[in-house]
């Protein structure tokens, strides 16, 4: 065994400052005995109490009271307590020079644990293989220690050579060992937990005397998953202290089980425990994440009753998260503010609840004000809440620049970190660097998994997306230590995707491993269910998915009533609309009201819709914002009501944002053909929202649709000179496993020259069955032949030939396409189903348009 040198001199500790008048460091008289030194020196050390223990210690080795085997120990613990490594080596070596190196066996056991407490486990190591006697002191320390580094392995194999030595493990052995088999991978921890609870079981450990283990055995089931059989343990103990309880709630809490968590909580004040700040800050997050702001702030009130609670600060951090989570950031920073001395976890849990609700300015500030003023450095979990606020922010413009800030902390090994990393080169189209951070690293988790598979569907790569998914679910099926499987984040991740591209095939495969695995159950999974194949056009199977839900929310709700309404189904979306109010599950929202407008205005529905706006502040509690005027402007729109849209936009208030107000104005009237209101709508919108294409292009339509050519090429000219560019029009469609865009006129697919060729022989048929081409949809002033040659390349027209040339006969051809579909491509759709005995459904970024034998769905009203 190798010892730190010994010193020939005198103990000398780190200098400490003179007694202030109320310190507790002690004025010993001159003349003590050696017996009342220790008695003082250990006094301390019970009452943790390290630095007056220090200095105690060296007041009594300057008075020549040499130290003995009861001084070392408490004079190990001050080191270890502060920690203080130079002076537990120091201490080390006077325990050397006096012969107490290796009898008793108490101080070589206080020096391991000192050691490792100061970081040191090679040193810790050495001291418990040099102990000739070891007691079962001795193994409790080395095995703590080994936990204390997470070398759970080594710390399980010393529990083996403690029970070959035969010496029996105590609680606390017991507790160690628990933790090491926590945190295993799950298989495994299972296992050995289940061999350690038989071993309590029968050597009399598990007992209404010895909690420690048995709270250490709760905690462990819970960690590795099994929190049914924590809960089962928990229910068959009787002799339950406060850490019992507060082990069962934090356990159900981090296993989601919410509800039965705070039915715990009820369960213990009734059983007369007095809950504690831990009790509080486990049961707060249930609150946050069920919605239940009436319990969150009693346990608030109870917090404020008892002002030791209140002012602590995982208490206060728990309900600022809790504030936050449910939108109500000034409680939670009103929380915030009353805490005197804060904590970097609470200054982590406002920064970032500014931040999860886009309150990415107050995010930053915050996050300088914690540096600069409070003096706090910030950890791993800071950078994870501020980064997205950086990416946000207009005003933090080099986003990049935090990457440096990460490096020079010495975080960037972090996975959590790297998660937010990866998160923020997505954002600002850097997607190539977030692969970089991915591959590089070693500990990925389920969220680094979601991060890069959401980071590609933002940077519009769906096929790398779904691929990383299926590598997701490889890598879960693995026998590999650490098993990451796909779980409701990776699902409600991907499939908005599959309804965007209406990728039908891939969301079918997500759908059937949602319910392989118990997930379609959640509510959250369902929604997003829902809402997939009702933009795939599967409204019959979007409505079983949701008749099937065990729970549904208002979000569910919604998106149903919004499918209804996209597929030009107003009476049935009106009908659920009041089978929701019926039914009393949730109340109605801004959004549910946005989509049940949107539907009468898809059907035609103007009275109906008329009444639904008039009466939802009424009626409902709901305030009509300026989504819902424009909502109701775009009903009026579109049935030809235009001077009514106009007088409804000048009724708003007028600090109101109008933009989407006079954009639905400026869409009714490229319909219907109105240029002297389409002309001020446009004015107003260059002026409020001078970069948005779309408005530009609106208004050169209608300008080209009224043959006014010269106007309509200013607006172009105008719009090129600003810098504003076009929205390329570009379709999707699946065939088979993978998803085929094509842009106006494309000619980079592989089977373009098939397609056009295709095309072009449809055309002719179409045309001896009556089809004229709307040449008005061409804006651009050339010959008529030439104007036909573009209309045929138009995206969704392409997207439809290849999947005609691809896909059995018969079938349906699903097509979905970001911009909204011209006239000329809505009629030709109707001859294309027709000739090839198809149902071809067509989703623009307005409605569904389903095509069969020659008529549309829509029935020309879009």
């Amino acid at each position: 065994m190798v010892f730190p040198t010994p010193l020939t001199s005198p103990l000398i500790l780190p200098a400490l400052p003179p007694p202030s008048p109320n310190s507790t460091s002690p004025v010993h008289p001159p003349l003590l005995s050696a017996p009342s030194w220790v008695d003082t020196l250990r006094s301390h050390a019970r009452a943790n109490c390290f630095r007056a223990t220090l200095a105690t210690y060296v007041d009594m080795t300057s008075a020549g009271v040499p130290p003995d085997h009861f001084a070392f120990p408490a004079a190990l613990k001050a080191a270890a307590g502060v920690p203080d490594p130079a002076a537990g080596c120091q201490l080390h070596a006077a325990v050397i020079k006096h012969g107490y190196h290796s009898s008793p066996v108490t101080v070589a056991n206080t020096l391991v644990t000192m050691y490792a407490r100061c970081g040191d486990l090679r040193s810790a190591l050495q001291v418990f293989d040099g102990i000739p006697d070891r007691d079962q002191v001795s193994w409790n320390s080395v095995i703590a220690a080994l936990c204390m580094f997470e070398l759970w392995e080594l710390a399980l194999g010393s529990f083996r050579s403690m029970q070959e030595q035969s010496v029996p493990p105590s609680s606390f052995t017991l507790v160690s060992v628990a933790l090491a088999c926590s945190n295993l991978d799950r298989a495994d921890g299972i296992r050995l937990g289940k061999e350690l609870h038989g071993y309590e079981l029968r050597n009399g450990s598990y007992c209404n005397e010895k909690r420690f283990a048995f709270n250490a055995l709760v905690a462990m089931y819970a960690k590795l998953g099994g929190v049914d059989d924590s809960v089962a343990l928990f229910e068959r103990f009787q002799d339950r202290d406060i850490v019992t309880w507060n082990t069962i709630i934090s356990a159900l809490t981090q296993n989601d089980r919410f509800s039965a968590a705070i039915s715990v909580l009820h369960q213990m004040v009734v059983a007369g425990i007095k809950p504690d700040g831990v009790t509080l800050s486990s049961v707060l997050p249930a609150c946050s994440h069920m919605d239940l702001l009436d319990a969150g702030r009693e346990i608030h009130a109870y917090a404020f009753r008892n002002a030791d609670l209140f002012m602590n600060t995982f208490v206060a951090s728990a309900l600022v998260d809790l504030y936050c989570n449910l939108g109500l950031v000034e409680k939670g920073r009103a929380v915030f503010d009353r805490i005197s001395e804060r904590r970097l976890g609470l200054w982590n849990a406002m920064i970032s609840g500014y931040a999860q609700n886009g309150l990415d300015d107050d995010s930053l500030k915050l996050f300088i004000e914690m540096e600069v003023v409070a003096g706090l450095s910030p950890n791993e979990t800071t950078m994870a809440s501020v980064l997205p606020a950086c990416v946000r922010s207009e005003a933090f413009r080099r986003k990049e620049d935090m990457h440096g800030y990460v490096l020079k902390r010495g975080m960037e090994g972090d996975k959590f970190v790297q998660n937010a990393l990866m998160d923020m080169y997505s954002r600002v189209g850097e997607i190539d660097i977030s692969c970089k951070i991915f591959a590089g690293m070693e500990d990925r988790d389920v969220v680094s998994w979601n991060t890069m598979i959401s980071g590609y569907i933002v940077c519009g790569c769906y096929s790398e997306a779904f691929n990383l998914v299926n590598e997701m679910q490889r890598n879960g099926d693995s026998t590999a230590v650490e098993v990451v499987k796909p779980n409701n984040i990776t699902l409600m991740t991907v499939l908005p995707a599959c309804g965007s591209l209406a990728a039908l095939g891939k969301g079918k495969e997500i759908h059937g491993y949602a319910i392989r695995h118990a997930l379609d159950s959640d509510v959250a999974v369902g929604s997003a269910l829902v809402d997939m194949y009702a933009k795939c056009g599967c409204l019959g199977v979007a409505r079983a998915v949701f008749d099937r839900m065990p729970k549904r929310n208002v979000v569910t709700w919604n998106v149903l009533i919004m499918a209804y309404g996209m597929h030009g189904q107003g009476e049935e979306a009106m009908e659920l609309f009041e089978l929701m109010l019926a039914k009393g599950e949730v109340k109605p929202t801004g959004v549910t009201f946005i989509a049940a407008l949107a539907a009468c205005s898809h059907s035609g529905m103007v009275s109906r819709g008329m009444e639904l706006f008039h009466g939802m502040k009424e009626d409902y509690g709901v305030e009509p914002d300026a989504d819902h005027y424009a909502c109701v402007v775009d009903l009026l729109g579109r049935a030809g009501k235009l001077d009514e849209a106009y007088l409804l936009i000048t009724t708003m208030d007028a600090a109101s944002d109008k933009a989407a107000a006079w954009s639905s104005l400026l869409g009714a009237c490229r319909i219907h053909r109105h240029t002297q209101l389409g002309e001020i709508a446009a004015k107003h919108l260059f002026e409020l929202e001078p970069d948005e294409s779309s408005h530009y292009v609106l208004l050169s339509n209608i300008y080209a649709a009224s043959g006014q050519w010269g106007r309509s090429m200013e607006v172009r000219k105008n719009m090129k000179s600003m810098g504003v560019r076009k929205e390329p029009g570009c379709s999707w469609i699946e065939v088979g496993d993978d998803v085929h865009r094509f842009t106006v006129g494309d000619s980079a697919h592989p089977q373009s020259t098939q397609i056009h060729s295709f095309l072009e022989t449809l055309w002719t048929r179409m045309k001896k069955e009556g089809y004229v081409p709307d040449t008005s949809c061409v804006l651009h002033d050339v010959e008529e032949k030439e104007k036909e040659v573009l209309l045929r390349g138009h995206s969704e027209k392409l997207a439809i030939a290849f999947g005609i040339l691809n896909t059995p006969p018969g079938s349906t051809i699903r097509v979905a396409k970001n911009l909204r579909v011209c006239n000329d491509c809505h009629e030709a759709t109707k001859f294309i189903a027709r000739l090839v005995g198809r149902q071809i459904i067509l989703r623009d970024m307005r409605r569904f348009h389903h095509f069969r034998d020659g008529s549309c769905s829509c029935g020309d009203y879009w």
